[in-house]
């Protein structure tokens, strides 16, 4: 007699263990010109270079779970830049950094490697502000510290400077000068001819100082400069938290009013019998936790 038992289905293959790695790094002069698109390909070409077992993300295109904290704008410099990646199975922290230590390119340096939680939420949606230094390179007698000073002495006393970004298609205007939290005069170096200027700028969604519009602000772009970002901010950090409350917290609203909202969709059209419907473009999941489900 047949039986009517179902055919149980193969069992599942086990998860393979992950891991979520954490990395400081400083990237330099050699590489300063190259995109932040090339920038992520250097670091996954390195990691494939190193025989790492990256973890991919699921899907047509499978690419490798690599976040940046906060990519660098063309032509700047950074002494601890942060970048996350996932393994499976994990690495031992000091084998990762020693293979990865011995195929990265000029221009790049390994400083630390720490694990996180894989589940953490995504760095670049924790950032609340920067600390840049813009070198000018000078001879001494060329530009002098009391021109430099002047010009950010009228920076500061400004309430309003107002500069223009693109959105959607639409171009805004935005008061950058709230962003701006602090911004000095450091000194001169002759041993590298250079004057060095010290500023700290909110890095928060919607609200963020771009230095590069800070300089061309204050003029500074007749001088041949480099920006170097020092530091990086975390509202998850304590120490970061403590030293960020002493200025205010700086709405979108408050530095751009008219800014343009996303355009609506129109009316969708009725799909014609037996067609397939279309997987949505966007969700409504706030941006934190699409950055924490890359790592799902």
């Amino acid at each position: 007699m047949a039986s009517n038992a179902l055919p149980q289905p193969p069992a599942l293959p086990e998860e393979q263990p992950r891991q979520r790695v954490r990395f400081t790094y400083e990237k330099g002069e050699a590489i300063k010109f190259i995109s932040h698109q090339d920038e992520s390909r250097l670091w996954e070409r390195t990691l494939r270079r190193a025989n790492l077992p990256l973890l991919y993300k699921r899907g047509f295109n499978p690419q490798p779970h690599i976040q940046f904290a906060a990519p660098l704008g063309l032509g700047m410099t950074g002494v601890r830049e942060l970048l996350d990646v996932a393994f499976s199975p994990p690495v031992p922290l000091d084998e990762l950094s020693m293979r990865i230590r011995e195929k990265l390119p000029p221009g790049v340096r390994l400083l630390d490697a720490s694990e996180v939680p894989f589940k953490t939420v995504s760095p670049q949606s924790l950032t609340i502000g920067a600390d840049y230094t813009i070198l000018i390179y000078a001879d001494a007698g060329e530009v002098s510290e009391l021109e430099l000073e002047a010009k950010i002495e009228a920076f500061l006393e400004k309430r309003e400077v107002w500069r223009e970004r693109e959105r959607h298609g639409q171009r805004y205007r935005y008061n950058l000068r709230p962003l701006v939290l602090e911004l000095r005069y450091t000194g001169f170096d002759p041993a590298a001819a250079e004057h060095r200027i010290f500023m700290r700028v909110q890095m928060r969604p919607g609200a963020t100082g771009r230095p590069d519009e800070l300089v061309d602000a204050l003029g500074f772009d007749d001088y041949a400069r480099t920006l170097r970002r020092e530091r990086i901010y975390f509202s998850d950090c304590e120490e970061d938290q403590a030293l960020f409350a002493i200025y205010p917290v700086i709405s979108q609203d408050e530095i751009s009013p008219e800014r343009p909202k996303p355009r609506r969709k129109g009316r969708k059209r009725r799909r014609r019998s037996g067609a397939q419907p279309k997987a949505d473009k966007q969700t409504n999941q706030p941006f934190a936790q699409k950055a924490a489900d890359e790592f799902d």
